[in-house]
Order: C-alpha cells, then sequence, then structure tokens
C-alpha cells in the first residue's frame, strides 16, 4: 500500500522537499527524482548522493530555510529551470536506488541465505554482486552511485 501511495503523491507533485535534520539513505528522495521531480534536501547523511546539487535539485545546510524558499520561488516561477532539472532528475538517478533496485537486492540476499550461502562483501555493494552473478554488467553512460568517496558537501 506504501508504494501505491507514494507512487501517486510523486505523480501528483511538482517538486519534493526532504528537510531532514539526520537521514540516512532516503528512498523517496530516489522515487522522487525517478518521477522526474526535482528535490531540494538537506545535506544531511546520505541525501547528498543521491541529488546533484543544482543539476537534479538543490542541497541546502540543515535550517537554511532562505536557501529553501530561494529554491523554491526559481522552481515555481522559472519554467527552462524546472524542465531542465526535471529532464536531468529522470535520467541521472540509479536504478540501483530505487524500489525495484531495493527489491532486487534484498531477494538476491533472500536466494543466498536460503541456501545456506554466507556472503562477505568484502567492502563490495550488494547490487554489484548480484548483477555480475547474473551476467548484467554495467552499462556505458548509466547512472550509479559513487562508490568511491563523495564530497559531502553534494557538489560531486
Amino acid at each position: 500500500m506504501f508504494i501505491l501511495v507514494l507512487n501517486a503523491l510523486m505523480t501528483t507533485a511538482k517538486l519534493v522537499v526532504q528537510l531532514s535534520l539526520r537521514e540516512g539513505f532516503e528512498v523517496k528522495v530516489s522515487e522522487a527524482l525517478h518521477h522526474g521531480k526535482p528535490v531540494i534536501a538537506t545535506r544531511a547523511g546520505g541525501i547528498p548522493l543521491q541529488i546533484q546539487h543544482g543539476k537534479s535539485g538543490f542541497l541546502v545546510e540543515v535550517g537554511d530555510t532562505e536557501a529553501v524558499a530561494n529554491h523554491l520561488f526559481d522552481l515555481y516561477t522559472d519554467n527552462d529551470l524546472y524542465t531542465k532539472m526535471s529532464q536531468y532528475a529522470k535520467t541521472s538517478v540509479s536504478d540501483e536506488v530505487g524500489t525495484v533496485g531495493n527489491a532486487a537486492c534484498w531477494l538476491y540476499l533472500a536466494a543466498k541465505l536460503a541456501r545456506g550461502q554466507v556472503l562477505k562483501p568484502n567492502a563490495r555493494w550488494i547490487t554489484d554482486m548480484a548483477r555480475e552473478e547474473a551476467g548484467q554488467h554495467q552499462e556505458l553512460g548509466e547512472p550509479i552511485l559513487p562508490r568511491g568517496g563523495i564530497d559531502i558537501k553534494g557538489e560531486n
């Protein structure tokens, strides 16, 4: 039921605002991007991994309501900016972070554990392990999350 509600909200939304004080990796942000919705969010936790500042949305410091208001104004009044960000959001978000990507990882883990296999990722991503085993390698230009370090300010 949650997925249906989330899909309905994302389909009808103009944009998304995620003003977390602390956050892990926020699936709702990725879902918004998949729907082509620019996101205004705080530089908290894993959110900067998901939004490319100035391209798919805007990252602001926690508590900077003036910056949030300015970005909202810009996205509601500048149709070219909105269209550009919306298109970029749709094409730049990795499939590995949406509902389907998460489900694929959980199914991979469940299948491995159900067979009694021991997993030792050794700092590898479950997504990469599942794709490798399935023979589904990353395509040139395919958007993926950074595997190395990231500029925590989200200006990657």
